[in-house]
Parts: structure tokens; C-alpha cells; sequence
């Protein structure tokens, strides 16, 4: 479908071009009609003339050549071709055939569109009684139609180029006048990539100098709206974090030692049967199955506390913490080959918030690939983008696999969604694409604070 800015232009040049092409057909039409009248005019004044001159020498007896005097006494008239003919039996003695006329170079095609019928006249040339020979008169309308050629020549290039003018001053009025327009859509577009901070230039069109505000208290409403969305995220991340911290210290706290117990006395129950006196076989089989739960809770404590709260995260850092997750991984689904890359410079010691974001994406982006890529391996890299001045840094985790990838026009779950939201709390970003495995590829970028050297006796370095 055209444009608006083409239908602006292409639509009056149209109109330019049918009024150019309607003026040229009339200017011709009216060129027939001149070229008829001249011819006709002419063919009078010719017809007046020749028989004037016959009526002189037929009545004229002075000896000489006839057909000379007539050539001589007969005037040139435009429009018109006179032809002496002598009789045959003069052409045996000399006499020559005489034309008078005018001789113009025009085009075909125009000879053709003026040309109408035309009958041509002839008058014998008496004397005495004797026929020494006919006038013929031929309209020849040429030179008026090398006129008319010219003048039409003259007004199809006045006209293309008073065309060619008014579609150039047209060209720029549209541009002048749309261009708030195309400022308008670039701005949207902004608008939809959550840009709320732009502004737009004044608009000198008036009827546009009102959309133009309305965008700009719009784009401030969402900008407003947009703060107090983050602001109310951030506080709510930052609840949740807080309520699975302190439940993974309960159930660590908690569960913990009533388990560690409940294992003691199941411990001491068994040894307490492995005694002299009998024991009952049924109470035996009650023990280690009670031992047996006590390792089932066991399990599912530890993985609950996994995704409330990592402990291993505020004890040992992250590398550690991401290590116990590839291994736990690694040994739930045997059949993913994972790979873990961290570089040791790029880690320090990472602050609670940055951490925890980097091992919430790592968590996050493996329950995905085992949920949905279909993949047999993944790979997850952490480094660090030191700048050349040495100040900031970035922190760089990438983590791809040879699954699916993601689809086209795919939109982020609310957990990759909650990612996002940690990752630019903390002034970072995120991306997503293809990976050379050819599965999907998630890269954060994350600030970092100047390097601290980790100091710790070898060999555990």
C-alpha cells in the first residue's frame, strides 16, 4: 500500500501530467482546424489568381513563350503548390515542367495528426482555341504545420517545465509538511523500546502542534509510571529476597537439627538392636525406614533451601555456589554435558545483590534449557570486561546450549522477566540471540566495582 507521503506527490503529478497531455491534445486539435482554414484560404486566393492570369493570356496575343510568362506572372501563395503542366505534344519541343511552391521538413506523426482530405484544382491554359497546357493547384500546408510544430514544441516545454517546477515545490512542502510526522513515528518507536525520556521538536504545523503535545504529556505519564513500576518491582524483589532468606535460615535452623536428631536416635536404635537380647524383626524394619525418610526430607530441605535461599552463596562466594549447582545438575540429568568457565579475576568478591543475580540467572537459564531446548549441552561462561583506563568494570555471563533456540517472535517468561528486572536494578543489560552451538544464547552484562584481590593461604587459591 502507498505511502502518504507518495499519494501527496504521485496524485497531483498525475493531475499535472493529464492536464499537460489534455492542453497538447487541444493545442492540436485547434492546429487542424488552422491548417484547414489557411488551406482553404489559400486555395481561394490561388484559385482568384490563376484565373485572372489565364483570362489576361488568353486574350493576350504577343508572340513568345506562354508557359514562361504565366510561370512569371503568377504570384507564390502560401499554402498552396502551383504546377504548369504543359500539353504532351509542347514537352516534344523543350518546354519544361514548372513548380511553385514552399518546401518544409516536419515529422510524420505531426503530418499525419494535422493532415485532413484535400482536392486538388486544375485549369487549362487556352489561347486562340488551342490548350497549350493545365495549372494545378496542390495545397501544401506544410509551412503552417512547421509553425505549429514549433509553437507546440515551445508551449510542451514551457508546460514540463512549469510541471517539473510545481512537483518540486510540491516534493518540498510535503517533506516540510510531514516531517513532524516521521518525528512522530521515530519517536513511538523510541516509546516502544521504553524510552520515555524523549521530547519532541516543536512542530510548526498547526494542526499537528497538538498531537505533538499530547505526546509529550504521554510520554512523560509513562516515564512517571514506568519509575514507580521499577520503583514498586524493586521493593518487591527485594521482600521476596528478604522472606526466602529468612525462610532458608528457618528450615535451616529448623529442619536441620530435628533432623540430625531423628537420625541420632535412629543410630542409637539400631545399635541398641544389634544386642544380645531378641528383638522383634518388625522393629528393626521400622528404624531404617524412619532413617530412610529422614534422608528423603533430607534431600528435599536441601532443595528447597537451593531455590529459597543458597547458604553456600553467603559462606563461600560464587564460584562455589555455582559449582554446587552444576554438580547437583550434572548428577540429576546425567545425559546435559555442562561446562562451567569462570575466569577467578572475575569474580573478587562480588557484592550480595550482584551475586545473587548472577547465580539467579544461572539457576534460572538451566531449568529452562532442561524445560524447554531439547538440548544435550550447555555452556556457561562468567568474565570480567576490565575498561582500558582500569576504572569500572563489567562483568560478562554468558550461557548458551545447542537446543531449539528461541523462537522469532518470543517473549520473555516471568522468569527471565525477573532476570531482566534484577539486571537493570543493578545498571546492567541483558540480551538474547542464537549461539554458535546453535541453541539459544543469554549474555548479561553487569557493572562491577574495582577489582578486590581474594587473599587465602594455598593451596585453596
Amino acid at each position: 500500500m502507498a505511502s502518504l507521503r507518495t499519494r501527496l506527490i504521485v496524485l497531483p503529478t498525475a493531475i499535472l501530467l493529464l492536464g499537460l497531455i489534455a492542453t497538447i491534445g487541444f493545442s492540436v486539435w485547434l492546429g487542424r482546424l488552422r491548417v484547414q482554414a489557411e488551406t482553404a484560404s489559400g486555395m481561394r486566393l490561388a484559385t482568384v489568381l490563376v484565373r485572372a492570369e489565364l483570362a489576361d493570356i488568353a486574350g493576350d496575343a504577343r508572340p513568345g513563350p506562354i508557359l514562361a510568362r504565366l510561370e512569371t506572372a503568377l504570384p507564390s501563395v502560401r499554402h498552396v503548390d502551383l504546377l504548369i503542366m504543359p500539353a504532351p505534344d509542347l514537352l516534344a519541343f523543350g518546354e519544361t515542367l514548372f513548380v511553385k511552391g514552399d518546401a518544409a521538413t516536419v515529422p510524420r506523426f505531426f503530418v499525419r495528426l494535422l493532415a485532413s482530405p484535400t482536392t486538388a484544382l486544375s485549369f487549362p491554359i487556352l489561347r486562340a482555341g488551342s490548350v497549350y497546357g493545365t495549372v494545378i493547384l496542390m495545397p501544401n500546408p506544410l509551412d503552417e504545420m512547421w509553425e505549429i510544430w514549433g509553437e507546440l514544441r515551445f508551449l510542451a516545454a514551457l508546460l514540463a517545465a512549469l510541471a517539473l517546477t510545481i512537483t518540486a515545490i510540491l516534493v518540498a512542502l510535503v517533506h516540510f509538511a510531514l516531517a513532524p510526522i516521521s518525528d512522530l513515528a521515530e519517536a513511538l518507536d523510541q516509546l516502544e523500546r521504553g524510552r520515555f525520556d524523549i521530547a519532541l521538536a516543536p512542530i510548526r504545523v498547526r494542526e499537528l502542534r497538538r498531537i505533538g503535545a499530547r505526546f509529550d504529556s504521554l510520554a512523560r505519564s509513562l516515564g512517571r509510571l514506568n519509575e514507580d513500576n521499577h520503583r514498586l518491582i524493586d521493593k518487591l524483589m527485594s521482600l521476596q529476597e528478604e522472606e526466602r532468606k529468612e525462610l532458608a535460615h528457618e528450615l535451616h535452623d529448623a529442619f536441620g537439627p530435628a533432623l540430625f536428631a531423628i537420625r541420632a536416635d535412629v543410630a542409637g536404635i539400631l545399635r541398641a538392636l544389634r544386642g544380645p537380647a531378641p528383638v522383634s524383626p518388625a522393629i528393626a524394619e521400622r528404624a531404617r525406614a524412619i532413617a530412610g525418610l529422614t534422608d528423603g526430607i533430607q534431600g528435599i530441605t536441601t532443595r528447597l533451601l537451593e531455590r529459597l535461599r543458597p547458604l553456600v552463596l553467603d559462606e563461600l562466594g560464587l564460584d562455589a555456589a555455582l559449582d554446587q549447582v552444576f554438580t547437583a545438575w550434572q548428577s540429576r540429568y546425567p545425559e546435559l554435558r555442562c561446562t562451567l568457565e569462570i575466569e577467578p579475576v572475575a569474580l573478587g568478591r562480588a557484592d550480595e545483590a550482584l551475586a545473587l543475580t548472577l547465580y539467579r540467572a544461572v539457576q534460572e537459564c538451566l531449568t529452562n534449557i532442561v524445560r524447554h531446548a531439547g538440548a544435550s549441552a550447555l555452556r556457561v561462561r562468567l568474565r570480567a570486561l576490565i575498561a582500558e583506563d582500569g576504572g569500572v568494570r563489567l562483568l560478562e555471563l554468558t550461557i548458551a546450549d545447542n537446543g531449539r533456540g528461541f523462537a522469532p517472535d518470543q517473549r520473555f517468561g516471568f522468569g527471565l522477566l525477573g532476570i531482566a528486572e534484577r539486571v537493570r536494578a543493578l545498571g546492567g543489560r541483558i540480551e538474547t540471540g542464537r549461539a554458535a552451538e546453535g541453541g539459544a544464547l543469554v549474555r548479561l552484562t553487569l557493572p562491577l566495582g574495582p577489582a578486590k584481590e581474594k587473599t587465602c593461604p594455598p593451596p585453596s587459591c
